[in-house]
């Protein structure tokens, strides 16, 4: 049964009057990105959606890596949109990996989730051969942000790559209690009862000993995904997590997606301060 409540709440683009103007500046952000820095593309598995591309800082060796995971409800979207967002850190010395995935409902979402484990899982094997540090920061928007969640939630050992491990996870705007969206259309796209609802939410996992989370979350943003953001850091930080949250004044979704790319913003300083590496 719909929700109507539900569905206003999570409704991210009706909630943004400006938001073709808003992506109108992403499509041609990424074309000045792309102009000025094309990425290395390293695949991980069949089809061109299961590859990652990495940009590299042109002056650097072993420079710190970003993990910087798109969003689109995990059924739109495209990794290389967002180019963009490498930008600012290449000027800063740090790398930055964008891993792509198939989308839902070609995939299931336990089956993406499984598809972006596996390409961060190859990126720490191939680390050396890449020129990468292995000092990394997991982070990403909306959708993107439950994928940083739930890969900072992996048990590595499992993958063959016990000792990976993150700096921090910083997801913006995240979804991290899928309950909710049952009762909305996003989950037509999604198919998912609650038994997947509750194992694919990372507020219900454990995060491993050590972790840190900063949860970041437009101001302007709907009270459900505030919610969001606000509880899973707190439950997170019940469970022995150094976790916190972040909102940002005045932003809506989808500026607060634009603050990965600029430097003045806390979240970018925030993501700085944890990619600074012994």
């Amino acid at each position: 049964m719909m929700s109507g409540w539900l569905e206003r709440e999570y409704a991210t683009v009706a909630a943004v009057p400006d938001y073709p103007a808003i992506e109108a500046g992403w499509a041609e952000r990424m074309v000045q990105a792309l102009a000025l820095h094309a990425p290395t593309v390293v695949s991980y598995g069949e089809g061109e959606r299961r590859a990652i591309d990495l940009y590299r800082p042109e002056t650097l060796s072993d420079p710190p890596l970003l993990i910087w995971i798109h969003g689109g409800y995990w059924q739109r979207r495209h990794r290389r949109e967002f180019a963009w967002v490498a930008t600012p850190w290449l000027a800063r010395g740090v790398a930055v990996a964008m891993p792509g995935y198939p989308l839902c409902p070609e995939v299931t979402l336990s089956a993406l989730v499984d598809d972006v484990r596996s390409a961060v899982a190859l990126l720490w094997r191939e680390a050396s051969a890449l020129g990468l540090a292995r000092c990394w920061l997991v982070g990403g928007h909306s959708a993107g942000g439950h994928l940083a969640a739930m890969l900072a939630a992996t048990d590595w050992a499992e993958r063959g790559v016990a000792d990976l491990r993150f700096r921090a996870v910083l997801p913006s705007s995240g979804l991290f209690d899928l309950a909710p969206l049952l009762g909305t259309t996003h989950n037509r796209a999604l198919g998912l009862d609650l038994a997947d609802a509750t194992r694919l939410s990372p507020i219900l996992l454990a995060p491993p000993e050590g972790t840190r989370l900063l949860a970041a979350v437009g101001g302007a943003e709907s009270g459900e995904f505030r919610r969001q953001s606000r509880e899973f850091a707190a439950v997170w930080a019940e469970r022995g997590a150094a976790a916190a949250s972040l909102e940002l004044p005045g932003r809506n979704h989808f500026t607060a997606q634009d603050a990965w790319a600029e430097p003045a913003s806390p979240l970018f300083a925030a993501a700085q301060a944890f990619l600074t590496c012994d």
